[in-house]
């Protein structure tokens, strides 16, 4: 039975002489304690709707709310994005009611910035977002010639018929000739809003001879068939959990997609780069996010951590920590359900109703184990 939300401070009190907190100096503390949470279906449900748990768990982490006698440090690994890394850590901070600091968010595509250091001189296609939102985190991340869709769209309204250009849309393409540049890779930044158009454009550049479009490389279609651009994935989730109380297709089911429709046109498997959870680069990169807070707060950086995933989705989250080597906890909150006894794909170290108890949970039992 997991205690309840001031368990902590009962606890604290009881290994302490008074009743003024956890003394630093006289009790143990979980010194390689850490957290790792997702944030759609653990912190949040929907764009806007903040789970009040998650607003005790961060102020209780971060200290502000004088349960613990120092924070405890975690991060925020989310396979959403579609904003530049600075725009969406100051829209969470003030969500969540906590400074998070530069080294505290990964976004899906926040890995990707030290991966397309290769690109930063070369056309790059860039699929997702809103408007062009995906652009300007492009070029947060030092890339020069980041181009969209809607640019290809008002260079050859043809390439994809099926849609008119907006006014607004119009307003901030990039006009140039496109059949004098050589596209490097086509790079999936966030969930489009529409399939066709992206489906298109990514067929296109990946059949195309030098990366221009309105080409096709001899031998597309042949099994040696070696491409000139690089398709880039920044989330594998194929569902995810927003305002509706079914979960909605994401960029995983996105690249599906375009999977079966590449091997039905040229009888081939997709050649794709995958980032998000729960793929390898990503648990890395975030552990050395981890590891820059802690040197960031005067913390050692380079022991041991015991780190704790949170998660609502039993494949990007749990089967991600698993295999990287964390402790994880699958919450009740978002993507899994088991009001019919459905079990998780992937077994979590505990299945908790929501992230304070297992936030509640982890403490207890960094503490029992003696891991300070």
């Amino acid at each position: 039975m997991l205690r309840s939300a001031w368990s902590i401070r009962q606890l604290v009190v009881n290994r302490t002489i008074g009743q003024r907190g956890l003394h630093a100096t006289t009790t143990p503390f979980p010194n390689k304690l850490a957290f790792a949470f997702d944030i759609d279906g653990v912190l949040k449900q929907g764009h806007h709707n903040v789970l009040p748990q998650a607003k005790r768990v961060l102020e209780l982490l971060s200290g502000s709310d004088g349960r613990l006698p120092k924070p405890i440090p975690f991060l925020l690994i989310t396979n959403g994005g579609g904003v530049p890394d600075e725009e969406r850590r100051a829209i969470l901070s003030e969500e969540l009611g906590v400074e998070l600091t530069e080294n505290q968010l990964v976004q899906s595509h926040t890995p990707i910035k030290e991966y397309v250091e290769k690109y930063k001189n070369k056309p790059v296609l860039i699929i997702g977002g809103k408007g062009e939102s995906c652009r300007r985190v492009a070029e947060s991340y030092g890339l020069k010639y980041p181009y969209i869709p809607q640019d290809i769209i008002a260079w050859k309204p043809s390439i994809w018929d099926r849609t008119e250009l907006t006014n607004e849309e119009k307003s901030f393409v990039k006009t140039t000739d496109f059949s004098k540049i050589s596209f490097a890779a086509a790079l999936v930044m966030h969930d489009t809003h529409d399939w066709g158009r992206d489906i298109t454009l990514i067929l296109d550049l990946l059949s195309s001879n030098k990366g221009i479009f309105g080409t096709r490389k001899k031998g597309y279609d042949k099994s040696n068939f070696k491409g000139d651009v690089e398709l880039i994935f920044s989330n594998a989730d194929v569902e995810w959990r927003s305002d509706w109380p079914i979960p909605r297709l994401g960029q995983g089911a996105f690249r599906l997609s375009i999977e079966n429709i590449y091997k039905s046109i040229t009888g081939l498997n997709l050649p794709f780069i995958q980032f998000g959870k729960p793929f390898k680069s990503t648990y890395d990169f975030s552990e050395l996010m981890l590891r820059r807070y802690l040197k960031q707060v005067n913390r050692n950086s380079n022991g041991e951590l015991n780190v704790y995933m949170v998660g609502d989705n039993p494949l990007s989250d749990i089967d991600g920590a698993n295999r990287h080597g964390w402790s994880s906890i699958l919450v009740r909150t978002g993507v899994f359900n088991d009001n019919n006894g459905e079990l998780p794909s992937h077994k979590p170290t505990i299945i908790s109703d929501d992230v304070e108890k297992g936030v509640e949970w982890a403490i207890q039992e960094e503490i029992r184990k003696g891991n300070y």
